[in-house]
């Protein structure tokens, strides 16, 4: 299958002369986390994304050009496989499909994970583990706890713990950039906790969460990407994870015989190449602790403060294992996740002998 088969060609542009406010409001009325930006003659000139106004104090009347990122580019006649791979190498959620030079199209990993077959795959082998925010707290705390996890939603809880609805980092900047009585046109997006975020609590803009069971198919999820970016797994009304459709398609990254590792986000080549050297040295010395490892996805992020954030997903045949660090280079960053990695591997695998000695121990009836 062919880009140009599934890719969207009613696509929402906007120029390097346009407005944050704009492109703020762009994103909120199509419920998309990035926009291309082109020129006058309709050529592709890079994308914008609603991350960055957070984590840069945009003003509301600044102008794009001060934030149009460079981005790897898709053709129609690319196979949709490779594609896929190509998205998820770069942690964007879309990317933009150029003929000659011209904007064509985009293609996004929900697109994609409409028309990929995941098996018999449940969504308890893909889910990444919740981490939640109470529908009480103010919607700067939010702000703060994605920004700290570097995550793009956070499924909302009562105080009892059940799932009430879900936040996204495109709520919170819809409504900090909205200019009110009380705040100027001017005010950054993102800067200090003024008057209005820190009245406006996170139950007053949260959205309705869409919540499935534990081993729901992932096949029977494609209605519900349609229309959401996420899905909520619950157990008794509580949050166990959360399934995306990056998440999803991570499970079928084209596979060479060999475990691969994907590493995203990370434009250094030397970082990435150290950062790969050492997962692929954890990665041969647990295969004989996990036999059915399949793939290990990486997103690398250098923050403002001059931390470096690593997340990794460790992809096998029953699970994921997912870990998150923090460090002052990508190399210190790196060694933190392995060390996370392995403890988690380590007491999955301990695990796993006990049950089989139990199981070895417990006499036959006849």
């Amino acid at each position: 299958m062919k880009v140009s088969e599934i890719m969207v060609t009613d696509v929402a542009k906007l120029t390097a002369e346009d407005t944050v406010a704009k492109a703020l409001a762009l994103m909120v009325d199509r419920s998309i986390h990035q926009v291309p930006v082109v020129d006058e003659s309709g050529a592709y000139s890079g994308m914008i994304f609603a991350k960055q106004f957070l984590a840069s104090s945009a003003q509301p009347a600044s102008k794009l050009k001060s934030f149009v990122t460079s981005t790897t580019s898709l053709s129609p006649d690319q196979e949709v496989e490779d594609a896929a791979k190509t998205i998820l190498g770069t942690g964007s959620r879309a990317l933009p499909v150029v003929q000659d030079g011209k904007l064509a199209g985009m293609l996004s990993e929900t697109d994609i994970a409409q028309t990929a077959d995941f098996g018999h795959a449940i969504v308890d082998e893909v889910m990444t583990g919740a981490i939640v925010i109470e529908e009480d707290t103010p919607l700067a705390d939010a702000v703060s706890k994605m920004r700290r996890y570097n995550i793009s939603r956070l499924p909302v809880i009562s105080k009892a713990g059940v799932i009430r609805g879900i936040l996204s980092i495109l709520d919170a900047a819809g409504i900090m950039a909205a200019p009110t009585e009380r705040t100027s046109k001017s005010a950054a997006i993102s800067g200090g906790r003024s008057k209005v975020k820190g009245e406006v609590k996170v139950k007053d803009i949260m959205r309705r969460a869409i919540s499935v069971e534990r081993g729901t198919k992932l096949n029977e999820l494609s209605d519900y990407f349609k229309k959401n970016e996420e899905l909520v797994v619950v157990g008794d009304g509580r949050p166990i994870g959360v399934v995306t459709p990056k998440d999803a398609l991570e499970l079928v990254l084209p596979k060479k015989g060999e475990i691969a590792i994907h590493i995203a986000h990370m434009g250094d080549e030397d970082d990435r190449r150290d950062i790969e050297d050492h997962l692929t040295k954890f990665v041969k010395k647990i295969q004989g602790q996990i036999r059915d490892l399949q793939n290990v996805v990486v997103y690398a992020d250098k923050h403002r403060t001059r931390k470096y954030s690593v997340r990794c997903r460790l992809i096998t045949g029953k699970g994921v294992i997912n870990a998150h660090a923090v460090g002052f280079d990508p190399i210190s960053a790196v060694k933190e996740l392995i060390r996370k990695l392995d403890r988690q591997v380590k007491a999955e695998h301990t695990q796993k002998v006990k049950q089989r000695k139990k199981q070895r121990g417990t006499p036959r009836r006849g």
